[in-house]
């Protein structure tokens, strides 16, 4: 019995000595159609996020006891913030920090403070903040559990495996504000099951006449993290908002640049001479010419005449209509500064 013990308190001492080994991995995009979302026309658009929190109020899940731990991360505003960074490589927003909005005023406030005191008059004031023209909040709105459950087994002569599943689903929601008009432009919401897979099997034996026993197990569980989970259908969510945007009208995406197709097929067409055109004439003397009236020019409605905001600095520019205000940055030789929504540019 100690010489089949002894093997197995090896290989399970082993196998922990190697998961702690592991060095730590750099998180990569889950979704990957985000790499796949072509870049704005118009430039990034600013943005801010505002709650964007664990609105399910629930629990982990546990068949045993209750647990304190939430089912959910409560950092999914950061999970929203790196998705859209990271969306169309980087290219399709600037967001704008809310979060710790009050730390960085008392930093402004400090740096102010600091040149008037070593500068005096001649202490060179603060640029303004970025401010932008539309923001998004939301949350995680349902985190279900076992919403599918079940498994299968079997033993035979003393030999025996089982398999158990469970399958959760979490949903996340996304809405898009207009800063000026309050009006709600777009309204994402997105789900994803979380599985987790568990196998086992058991030999359960008697040995030496029947005066000893010997019974081993084994097993193995999958479950999908949670935080991953979250972290795809937000991704998911922020891709959904861009496709839903662009239908809107709220952006454009960028054309692709013009590809030369290469060889040319070359049609050739004989052309008629006047002399045969005029031989052709007198065998038909009854036919007429007929004349085709010039195309007229489509009545064309004018346009929506959009308000456009003075410059907030050297590289934004903003506009409103009455569907729409938005804040784009305009790339150029000129250096972009920050601006500010203040009077005062504090």
């Amino acid at each position: 019995m100690y010489r089949l013990l002894i093997p197995l308190f090896a290989i399970l001492l082993s196998g922990c000595a190697s998961l702690a080994s592991m060095p730590p991995k750099v998180s990569e995009i889950a979704y990957q159609p985000m790499t796949k979302i072509v870049e704005p026309a118009e430039g990034m658009i600013v943005l801010a996020v505002y709650q964007f929190v664990d609105l399910t109020g629930q629990q982990k899940p546990n068949t045993a006891f209750g647990e304190i731990s939430k089912a959910v991360t409560q950092g999914s505003s950061n999970l929203l913030i790196k998705a859209l960074k990271d969306v169309g490589g980087g290219k399709w927003f600037r967001v704008v920090e809310r979060e710790s909005l009050q730390s960085l005023l008392q930093e402004r406030k400090l740096i102010r403070t600091t040149r008037q005191i070593t500068q005096g008059d001649k202490a060179k004031p603060l640029g303004p903040m970025l401010y932008a023209g539309a923001y998004i909040t939301g949350g995680i709105i349902g985190y279900d559990s076992n919403t599918l459950t079940g498994g299968v087994g079997y033993r035979f002569l003393g030999i025996g495996s089982s398999v158990q599943y469970r399958q959760d689903t979490v949903t996340v929601m996304l809405r898009l504000i207009n800063v000026v008009s309050g009006e709600i432009e777009l309204a994402i919401m997105v789900e994803k099951t979380i599985m987790s897979v568990g196998a086992g099997g058991d030999k359960f034996k008697y040995l030496d006449l029947d005066t000893q026993l010997l019974e081993v197990e084994a097993g193995v569980a999958v479950n999908e993290p949670v935080t991953y989970a979250v972290r795809k259908t937000i991704e998911g969510a922020v891709v959904e908002m861009i496709k839903a945007g662009e239908v809107k009208g709220l952006w454009h995406y960028k054309p692709e640049p013009w590809k030369d197709p290469g060889t040319i097929l070359k049609i050739e067409v004989d052309i008629p001479t006047d002399a045969e055109l005029l031989e052709e004439l007198r065998r038909y003397p009854e036919v007429e010419a007929e004349t085709t009236p010039a195309p007229q020019p489509e009545q064309v409605d004018e346009p929506v005449k959009v308000k456009v905001e003075p410059p907030l600095s050297d590289g934004i520019v903003c506009e409103s209509s009455t569907h729409h205000f938005r804040c784009t940055e305009v790339t150029n030789e000129k250096t972009i500064t920050d601006t500010d929504t203040s009077p005062s540019g504090n």
